[in-house]
């Protein structure tokens, strides 16, 4: 099956551990809506949550974040998802 850039997003929910050391990300849903959710440290520690409503654009599923769009694959024979920038991510 491979990388699926076309799929349901339950099949993404839940907590994913970066491989390249990036922010854990938590995805979830609120009534209709789905977000991803990270947490960034700052350069003195302090940590500032982040939470972007997950689009959906010509059947990519998308977040934006600082004006750029980051975008969000699933592989489901690795159970793992891919954000564009950030790398790969396994599930929790």
């Amino acid at each position: 099956m491979g990388v699926n850039q076309s799929f349901k997003l339950s099949a993404i929910v839940g907590i994913w551990e970066s491989l390249n050391l990036h922010p854990t990300v938590m995805i979830y849903q609120s009534k209709k809506i789905h977000f991803l959710s990270m947490l960034h440290v700052s350069d003195n520690g302090q940590a500032k949550p982040a939470i972007y409503e997950i689009q959906k654009e010509d059947n990519r599923y998308f977040v934006v974040e600082a004006f750029k769009r980051l975008y969000i694959s699933y592989d489901a024979v690795k159970d793992s998802i891919s954000i564009s920038y950030y790398g790969e991510y396994l599930r929790n």
